[in-house]
């Protein structure tokens, strides 16, 4: 009876719990990785964030504001008109000519001839020339608006890269305790099997250290998925490689 109990409980718990690396990607990674992670100092998350693709539309937005600035500070040329005009050719007249006494006759006489005008004209609406400044003031106004809410998007950015990486710095610290607490849990199991096989426990009390094992793996999961979320985002917000997979 004891050596069937033994088998039943070897099938089920002689598997040591830890976290495996058969799948790729962040899953592959092992303990021993996360406590390698080194993060890098915010200054250099912050600058990194400056590339995404938020700042290259901020950026693209300033360039047509600053040339819609241009073609505003230069809107006084319209009030001017200029205009030419040449011509060059041959000009021919044909006439005919009879009365009673005289036969009908044709005539043909042409000439060369160069032609040209230049002129110009003035034409200054009231409203549009006073209110030029205005307008000018007001594309000014754009420009910096689109400059102070590129500065609000970084600042905003900041902000979220500090709440991942104190996070992530928090899980780091948490995960260690937390290794150190599944490798105890595995070896007190192993020592508790061993036990178990020699009839020195009995199968009570080798489940109440399954129980402890299974717990502090689920407790490790909990914060390893809190930290690969919290770095996950981090990279993502800041334009950084963090983990290595």
């Amino acid at each position: 009876m004891k050596q069937t109990s033994a088998f039943i409980f070897l099938i089920f718990f002689l598997f040591p719990l830890f976290p495996g690396t058969a799948q790729e990607g962040i899953e592959s990674l092992t303990p021993d990785d996360y406590l390698n992670v080194q993060l890098p100092p915010l200054e250099t998350l912050f600058e990194n964030a400056k590339n995404s693709a938020a700042v290259d539309f901020y950026n693209v937005k300033m360039e047509e504001e600053a040339s819609a600035l241009k073609t505003e500070r230069r809107s006084w040329l319209k009030y001017f008109r200029f205009n030419t005009t040449y011509q060059w050719g041959l000009m021919g007249i044909n006439s005919s000519f009879s009365d009673t006494t005289t036969p009908l006759f044709y005539q043909y006489s042409g000439a060369r001839q160069n032609w040209y005008n230049i002129g110009g004209s003035i034409s200054i609406p009231l409203d549009d020339f006073f209110d030029r400044k205005n307008r000018i003031t007001r594309q000014q106004l754009k420009t910096k608006a689109t400059q102070v809410e590129m500065e609000k998007w970084h600042e905003e950015q900041k902000l979220r890269i500090i709440e991942m990486y104190t996070k992530a710095v928090k899980e780091l610290s948490v995960l260690k305790l937390k290794v150190e607490s599944l490798s105890f849990a595995n070896a007190q199991f192993e020592l508790a099997q061993h036990n178990f096989l020699n009839n020195n426990i009995q199968a009570g009390e080798l489940s109440q250290f399954k129980t402890i094992q299974m717990d502090a793996l689920e407790s490790y999961e909990q914060t390893r998925a809190e930290l690969n979320r919290a770095l996950l985002q981090l990279e993502v917000l800041s334009k950084t490689k963090i983990l290595n997979r």
